[in-house]
């Protein structure tokens, strides 16, 4: 039965991610994020409601998936590649086939995809944050906060690279809650407030 304890006891230890609370999250934002927008505390309550839903606000949350397709109109199966379906002889798209059957991993709190923000060994990145994919995963978030500033930045401004520009919207459109989009502040965070 020692030998239980002992075993469970290290294995929760080895974890360097935390659980955070709303409120805490919503103290870090303020205090590491500069929105130059419009209603500013309601997008901060959006950013904190995307947390909550995608990560739990657990640090060391990971996550794969398939990589996600370019969005498309109208309902039914993929169209277009050629006309028996496969994509015969010369490419009619810069994928490869390779590229196709890729995964994307997302890190930490908010969810970051190892093709965008950082670098990992299993994926080719852009790499935006500058940095390895571990540090999404530990309990120092400033530097999880620091990356997404750059991507606020990145998003603010026009992006000259179109394929960056497709990878962020992908990576945005990955982890977009639609539920958290009408989310206020005011009601959102009501349990922040300090008596």
């Amino acid at each position: 039965m020692l030998a239980v304890v002992v075993v469970l006891f290290l294995a929760l230890g080895v974890s360097d991610g935390v659980i955070l609370s709303k409120c805490e999250l919503k103290q870090q934002l303020e205090e590491g994020l500069t929105l130059q927008i419009p209603n500013s505390a309601d997008v901060l309550a959006q950013i904190v409601c995307h947390v909550q839903l995608t990560s739990g606000f657990n640090t060391s949350a990971i996550k794969t998936i398939p990589e996600p397709q370019e969005p498309r109109s109208g309902p039914g199966p993929r169209r277009g590649r050629s006309p028996g379906g496969k994509n015969k002889g010369g490419s009619s798209s810069n994928e490869s086939d390779e590229d196709k059957d890729e995964v994307w991993t997302l890190y930490g709190l908010f969810q970051l995809s190892d093709h965008v923000v950082c670098n990992s060994t299993q994926s080719r990145a852009l790499n935006l944050c500058r940095l390895s994919c571990d540090k999404l995963i530990d309990d120092n978030t400033s530097d999880d906060i620091a990356c997404v500033q750059t991507l606020i930045n990145a998003l603010t401004y026009p992006i000259p690279d179109p394929e960056t520009a497709r990878h962020i919207h992908k990576m945005i459109s990955l982890i977009h809650q639609p539920e958290c989009m009408t989310m206020k502040a005011t009601s959102y965070f009501a349990i922040c407030q300090t008596p």
